[in-house]
This record gives C-alpha cells, structure tokens and sequence, in this order.
C-alpha cells in the first residue's frame, strides 16, 4: 500500500514532463503515451533509490528520452509516416512554436525543452545527456538560431 501511494505521488510529480519529452521526441501522441506507460511501469517494477531530488528528476528524463530513442528504432517505427496531430493550445502563438520546436533535429528538440521548459543549466543538461558542455551549448545555438529564423521576431538569451 506505501509504494502504491508511493509510486502515485511520483506519477503525478512527473507525468506532465516525461510526457512532454516523450512527445516532443516521438511526434505522435500514441507514441508518446506509450513510452509515458513504459517509463512509470520500469519505475513501478524497479523502485530505484536516488540520491536526492534532482538524481530523481534526473532518471526519469534519461528514461524517457532512452525508451523514445529505442521506439524511434525498431522496424515498425522507422517504417510509419507521423500524422499532424493538431493539438491544440490556448493561444496561436504557443501552437505555433510548438509546430516549430517539432520540426527542429531529436537534439535540438532535447536540449530546447530541458533549457527552457525545465530550467535545467547547459552542465545538468551536459550529465543528464551524456555529452560534452560545449557539445550542448552547440546544440542550443543551433536550435536557438533555427528558431530565431523561423519565428523571425527571435527571443532573447538566457543566462546559461
């Protein structure tokens, strides 16, 4: 009963974030609610111990985004065409970001929705990947310039 409550206190702490990276990674809703289930099963069944909140946080986006990259992979995946889901927003403007942030290259998408979604720095996001800092500040250039292009009113820089 105690992992039961347990395991639904964490589900809910991190049901909107392991869904948005799964999405953002997957393209399709069905996709992403597939790995939303597959990441709180592995939780549920495995019931790791963290260190503290962030290494917490910190798995659950590992998971996420190593069980999207291994549904990209299979045969069926590689082999289906991504519908436009319309999803809806409450204004234009966040549906229109969205379309574009969906149309950047899987890194850029990663880093973009952990920078700035998340509020995660380059170097948390550098461990968390697995990558090099200077390889995720790299990315988020790039990301940020395609970006800046496409909106063409741009958005201003962070701290990092």
């Amino acid at each position: 009963m105690q992992n039961e409550i347990y395991i639904k206190e964490k589900i809910e702490q991190y049901s909107d974030m392991v869904y948005r990276i799964a999405l953002t990674r997957t393209d399709t809703i069905e996709n992403a609610e597939d790995i939303f289930q597959e990441v709180f099963t592995k939780f549920s069944e495995k019931l790791p111990n963290f260190k503290d909140a962030e290494h917490e946080k910190a798995w659950f986006i590992r998971v996420t985004i190593n069980m999207s990259k291994n549904m990209k992979n299979t045969a069926w995946n590689r082999k289906v065409v991504t519908l436009d889901e319309n999803i809806k927003f409450e204004n234009q403007e966040e549906n229109d970001i969205f379309s574009i942030v969906c149309e950047l290259p899987e890194n850029y998408k990663t880093v973009i929705y952990l920078f700035y979604y998340e509020g995660y720095k380059v170097k948390e996001i550098s461990s968390i990947l697995k990558k090099r800092e200077g390889t995720i500040k790299t990315w988020l250039l790039r990301a940020r310039n395609i970006l800046k292009e496409k909106i063409k009113g741009g958005f201003e820089d962070e701290q990092e």
